[in-house]
């Protein structure tokens, strides 16, 4: 699997860097997607399982999902990973004065499982050209230099 990047240069994040010091990094390029449709054929491809179910399934895993997700759970799904819902919030110097209205907005987090981190260490990176942007100080991009 090869990702497509091109060079950026930005602030340099370093600790102890000047103000408008900047370095190049790598910046990957978002490759093409794949549709609901495409997964459900390639799924039915490998699969005994008929054309017309397989949307039905992951609908329902869905479902599911977003039930016991909304009930405190976590859901694993073995080696894809595992998905669970979190909420920092505001703190108060006595325990008698939280109130659950200083939760902040609660959010999903997937943890990745064994199948998907074995996907990220075979990643491989591969140069788009000579192309190199600079992105000023206020992350406003500016035209291919």
């Amino acid at each position: 699997m090869s990702f497509k990047y091109h060079v950026v240069r930005k602030a340099d994040m370093r600790k102890g860097a000047s103000k408008g010091d900047q370095l190049y990094y790598g910046q990957i390029r978002a490759g093409e997607s794949i549709t609901f449709r495409n997964i459900c054929d390639s799924i039915c491809a490998t699969s005994t399982i008929f054309r017309g179910d397989v949307p039905v399934i992951i609908k329902a895993l869905l479902h599911v999902m977003q039930q016991e997700l909304a009930n405190g759970l976590t859901v694993h799904l073995g080696d894809f990973g595992s998905f669970r819902m979190i909420a920092g919030s505001k703190g108060v110097e006595e325990a008698k004065k939280f109130h659950p209205s200083m939760f902040k907005k609660a959010r999903i987090v997937f943890t990745p499982g064994v199948m998907l981190k074995d996907v990220a260490n075979e990643v491989h990176f591969e140069k788009l050209g000579e192309v190199v942007r600079t992105v000023p100080q206020d992350d406003c991009p500016l035209p291919h230099v």
